[in-house]
């Protein structure tokens, strides 16, 4: 389950908001296999990506930061204890 958030104190414009949620979408449906290849299949990860950045990004830099994320993440593998609970959490600042 992945969700995305742009800030309306940050992004006053929808359109803007909007853009940048889709280049989000985009840069997670490119890389988001990487990571579920090591997750466990019982498992369910929950992650949310949040713009944190004041101006327009690019597709370029975006894709780079939701890489770094899902590398990230991929480096805490295997995600869960013998009970299926989650170890450890990470906040990483997307962009």
């Amino acid at each position: 389950m992945t969700g995305f958030s742009v800030p309306k104190k940050k992004f006053k414009l929808s359109v803007d908001r909007h853009r940048i949620r889709r280049l989000i979408v985009e840069a997670w449906r490119f890389h988001k296999e990487e990571l579920y290849l090591v997750v466990p299949p019982h498992m369910q990860l929950h992650l949310f990506f949040i713009c944190t950045d004041r101006k327009m990004p690019v597709f370029e830099i975006v894709e780079k930061s939701v890489i770094a994320g899902v590398r990230q993440l991929c480096l805490l593998a295997p995600f869960g204890d013998d009970n299926g609970k989650v170890a450890s959490s990470i906040g990483a600042e997307i962009i």
